[in-house]
């Protein structure tokens, strides 16, 4: 019979459970995280450009300034928010905070004070992508 009383005791624990569930709060937190994840994700897509674009692009250097990692993951890349000072080729350095995808291989290299080979268009600080390859 201890089976059996067992049996009852879970069955009455999981129907208090469910009737404490609140679906439209867990459904709407639900939203809220697929939004947020939608933003994140939004915001590591660098903006397409156009081809006149891509033709003035320089490539340079910045360096990291800071580097936060994001409670989130997409596949097996972190998402980190990175603050950098890019060296324009003029000398005039600019800073600029991306939202990046970083493969883990690639996480040692957002340190504090390193340096990383970026691309920039003159005068559009959003078009600064990390060269991660390069």
């Amino acid at each position: 019979m201890g089976f059996l009383k067992d049996l009852a005791t879970l069955t009455a624990k999981g129907n208090d459970a469910y009737a404490r569930l609140d679906v439209g709060a867990s459904l709407a937190a639900a939203s809220r995280s697929m939004d947020e994840a939608s933003r994140v994700l939004a915001a590591t897509q660098p903006p397409a450009d156009d081809e006149l674009l891509e033709s003035v692009r320089v490539h340079t250097t910045a360096s990291v300034v800071d580097a936060r990692q994001l409670p989130m993951m997409i596949g097996m890349l972190s998402v980190v928010e990175v603050e950098l000072v890019v060296m324009m080729p003029s000398g005039l350095p600019v800073p600029v905070t991306r939202t990046e995808q970083v493969a883990p291989l690639h996480l040692a290299r957002l340190a504090p004070g390193a340096t990383l080979d970026v691309s920039i268009v003159p005068g559009r600080p959003d078009s600064v992508r990390v060269e991660w390859n390069g």
